[in-house]
């Protein structure tokens, strides 16, 4: 699933806020939004309910350079690091009435057998890979 997210450095649990990019008006990921609070996972099956009935917008979570989960078995604390600062798939809420933050949940897709077997968990967060360097 994913319960522990590094960003920029600083590990973030459920609750804590971090920073995601947001669509802008050529439909780029440019827009940052640091308000966002990691509210777990979402699976990606069922990302069209979180997009149709909750409301929420894809966006992507940059700067993450390990993302962290408990093993179901063992209940130890399991790593993934990435060589290089990666982003993740997110989905951001609607603002709740009279709230100053929106609820961010993180992309999960089947893990593969070597995640599985590493953290003893059959979801992963979708990590999509570095920005490539502006010319």
């Amino acid at each position: 699933m994913c319960n522990r997210v590094v960003q920029n450095g600083v590990v973030i649990k459920p609750g804590g806020k971090m920073t995601v990019l947001m669509k802008g008006p050529g439909a780029e990921f440019e827009l940052p939004f640091d308000r966002a609070v990691f509210g777990g996972p979402a699976r990606s099956e069922s990302r069209n309910y979180w997009i149709r009935r909750e409301g929420a917008e894809d966006v992507i979570i940059p700067g993450v350079t390990h993302f962290g989960e408990k093993n179901k078995v063992t209940g130890e604390q399991g790593w993934e690091d990435f060589s290089t600062a990666s982003a993740l798939q997110g989905l951001l809420l609607p603002q709740p009435p009279g709230k100053d933050y929106r609820l961010l949940k993180v992309v999960t897709q089947p893990a593969t057998p070597e995640q599985a077997a590493c953290f003893g968990n059959d979801r992963a967060p979708i990590v999509l890979p570095p920005p490539a360097p502006a010319d």
